[in-house]
Order: structure tokens, then C-alpha cells, then sequence
């Protein structure tokens, strides 16, 4: 099996087996992401997934996790998307279950029954990129949804079975909307109410001028570690989570916590972002050359 490349992968996908059943994203518009700007979407046919299963089923026979890629599967067909899981479940017996990336145009796309049949058929856990729970940040990043539409598409998930693994990306507002950026978010997670939930931090590559001015313009400024840190304490102080794992440990952020549950540990993270607003020794906090490795 070879793979198109860029392939992306959340973090705790690590040890899955990855099926690309679709290349590139079928929305692609989204100003701060650039992951698959070289692609075109694309619906892969049976065949070629069909080769890749029984290959891999081959070499695998006992895999029990598998992640199906790219950017979002769920633009699919339901019915080519449920052959693809029959077939994957026939050539895996040992498998416990399937996850994706999903995208709030995809969710709103698919019916109940559709997602019900889905579940049924061991597709588990989605990964959705919530961004921000501020409309008017959503529009301007032309994320292609509004707050309330991910709320319907994410609950519409939920009721089907499925577990949710959100998304917020710090810095997204920039330094004037850091605070509604935080507290439109927490909203928006909390009336959600995701199995786990983590944060991403704004990385900009090389040139941030030009992401300042260019991309985003009318005076948006990029924030910097310590409001970084004060904008995720906006975030989790206003969080109303039941049963949720909340981690940082993408690269991207400065302060890497892992392990937490809410509402249980909340006091502890909350805590620990207080530490290290307040400390300025660096050893609490990811170097700058680290984030994103």
C-alpha cells in the first residue's frame, strides 16, 4: 500500500492502521489551515480501497483500531462509505473500531440514520475541529459553518452513538479576540458536550507579517505565549463538561497537559495554567523550537 501524501493523523491515532478513503478536503477554504492545499478532493474508488484492505489484512490480520483519512471521509456517499467499513470489518475480525476527521458540512450533510448506520457498522469516534465558537471569527476564517450548525451536526452525532473528539484552536481570534474567542468557545464545547476535548495553538509558519496582514488583515495582531496561556484559562474556567478528556499535548502549545478529566481535574488545570502565567522559569512550558515537531 502507498500512500498520497500529506497524510495527517490526530495524535492518539498513532498505532491505527490508516485507510485513505478520500484524498484532500472537500471544503478547503479555511484560512488558517493549509494541510491539503496541494490536493484535490477526491472519493477514491472501491477498488483502490478495496486493494489496500486486503493487503494490509494480510500483513495485519489482528489490527484493532483503524483511522480512515484524509481530511474528511464523511463527504462520502453513506452507501459507498458503509461498503467500505463491510469490507473492512469481513477482512479484521479482531477490530474494535473505526475513526475519522469529520467537518460540520459533512455532519449536517448526513442523516440520523445514515450516522446510526455508520455506528452500527464499528465507525466510532469522530474528530472535529470546532476552531471557535464565535460566529463572527467562524465567518472570517471561512470555516463554512455557523456556531449553532456545529452544535446540530456534533449532537446529531452523539444521539447516533457516535463518541466526538473536539477541537479549539488558541490564537485564532488574535490578540483583540482573544476573550470572546475563549468564551464563545467554551459555549459552544460545553453545549456539545464532546467525550474528549483538546486545544491546538495557531502556528503561522515562517512568516507571521504576512499571515497578519495578508490573510486575516483589519488589524489582527498574533498573540504571544503568555496570552496564549491566559486566553486557554478564559476557555477552561467557563467549561461545564461531564465525563470529557481534556488534554493540550498537541505540539503546537506551549503548556502540554495530559491525563485530565472533567469536571473532575479542573481545579488541577486550571491550577497548572496559573503556574505557569506566573512563573518565568521556561521548564513548565514547550520551547519554541519543539512546538510543532
Amino acid at each position: 500500500m502507498e500512500y498520497d501524501f500529506p497524510l495527517f493523523r490526530p495524535p492518539s491515532e498513532a498505532r491505527s492502521l490508516i485507510f485513505q478513503v478520500t484524498l484532500g478536503c472537500s471544503w478547503n477554504r479555511c484560512r488558517f489551515c493549509t494541510s491539503y492545499r496541494t490536493k484535490e478532493f477526491l472519493v477514491r474508488p472501491f477498488e483502490e480501497v478495496e486493494k489496500d484492505v486486503v493487503e494490509m489484512s494480510g500483513c495485519y490480520p489482528d489490527t484493532r483500531k483503524i483511522f480512515l483519512a484524509d481530511g474528511d471521509p464523511l463527504a462520502a456517499p453513506t452507501d459507498y462509505l458503509l461498503k467500505v467499513l463491510d469490507l473492512i470489518n469481513r477482512r479484521f475480525p479482531s477490530l474494535e473500531r473505526i475513526s475519522t476527521y469529520a467537518g460540520p458540512t459533512n455532519l449536517a450533510a448526513k442523516t440520523p440514520e445514515e450516522l446510526r448506520m455508520l455506528k452500527e457498522r464499528k465507525l466510532d469516534l469522530l474528530y472535529l475541529g470546532i476552531e471557535t465558537g464565535n460566529d463572527e471569527l467562524l465567518k472570517r476564517v471561512r470555516k463554512g459553518a455557523t456556531a449553532e450548525q456545529i452544535v446540530e451536526g456534533s449532537r446529531k452525532a452523539l444521539q447516533a452513538g457516535l463518541r466526538m473528539s473536539t477541537f479549539i484552536i488558541l490564537g485564532l481570534g488574535g490578540v483583540n479576540g482573544s476573550h470572546e474567542h475563549a468564551k464563545d468557545s467554551a459555549r459552544v464545547v460545553n453545549a456539545i458536550g464532546p467525550q474528549f476535548l483538546a486545544t491546538l495553538t495557531l502556528m503561522v509558519g515562517p512568516d507571521p507579517w504576512a499571515y497578519e496582514e495578508k490573510v486575516m488583515g483589519g488589524g489582527f495582531k498574533l498573540i504571544d505565549r503568555k496570552q496564549s496561556l491566559q486566553e486557554l484559562r478564559w476557555f477552561v474556567e467557563d467549561l461545564e463538561l461531564a465525563g470529557c478528556k481534556f488534554g493540550t499535548e498537541h505540539a503546537s502549545n506551549y503548556l502540554p497537559i495530559t491525563g485530565m478529566t472533567l469536571p473532575g481535574d479542573k481545579d488541577e488545570i486550571l491550577r497548572l495554567i496559573d503556574k505557569a502565567l506566573m512563573d518565568s522559569s521556561p521548564g513548565m512550558l514547550r520551547p519554541e523550537w519543539m512546538r510543532g515537531l
